[in-house]
């Protein structure tokens, strides 16, 4: 059976950046800088970026083309012993992907309840976080009358996990060809979003 391919090399290139940008690119990176010193962590980060992150994203990418296979295969061609190297690669993407996913709800959630009757001027960056944690979150549920129990379920939580996992299997179900024109939405968009930040940030 002959092995399915990208269908462009566009949509490889958005694959694989999407694989590697995320929250803590976007979001968390920038507030801690913000918070800390600012400029100081960009060197670390550089030093990071060009001494590991880049290395191992190209001979990840070379290896893989060179062998056309999957992770176990690639290093079970290297050598028999180290197929637990690519074992433990899929487990660790799978491991991100149960954390990423509430995180993604949490934000699909935040998107829905956004066209809901909340006024969103004048409002100051405490009482912004104070709402994503009473309510998107669901501490508000966190009460005396449940025992202030931690491991209690939040049905809407719940059900926007469910979402978020449907669509994730949407996105791998039909083939690496589907998932590469899918691709194009989910990297173009948030591309096209972040300039629109930056022209906002830049005009306040």
């Amino acid at each position: 059976m002959a092995r399915e391919t990208w269908s462009s090399k566009l949509a490889f290139i958005f694959a694989s950046v999407g694989a590697a940008v995320g929250f803590g690119n976007v979001w968390r990176f920038p507030s801690l800088c913000y918070k800390f010193g600012g400029g100081a962590f960009f060197v670390p980060y550089l030093i990071a970026l060009f001494f590991i992150g880049i290395p191992l994203c190209v001979l990840e990418i070379g290896l893989g083309q060179y062998h056309q296979t999957g992770d176990v295969g690639v290093f079970g061609s290297i050598h028999r012993r180290l197929r637990g190297v690519g074992v433990s690669s899929i487990l660790c993407g799978f491991l991100v992907v149960t954390y990423y996913v509430p995180l993604i709800s949490w934000v699909i959630k935040a998107f829905f309840y956004s066209f809901r009757d909340f006024v969103w001027d004048d409002v100051t960056g405490s009482e912004g976080y104070g709402y994503f944690k009473s309510v998107i979150i669901g501490m508000d549920t966190l009460t005396e009358e449940n025992g202030f129990r931690p491991n209690r379920i939040v049905p809407e939580n719940v059900g926007f996990n469910a979402l978020s996992w449907f669509i994730v299997f949407l996105c791998v179900a039909f083939g690496i060809k589907t998932t590469g024109r899918i691709t194009y939405f989910t990297m173009g968009l948030p591309i096209i979003l972040l300039f629109v930040f930056l022209g906002r940030a830049c005009t306040l």
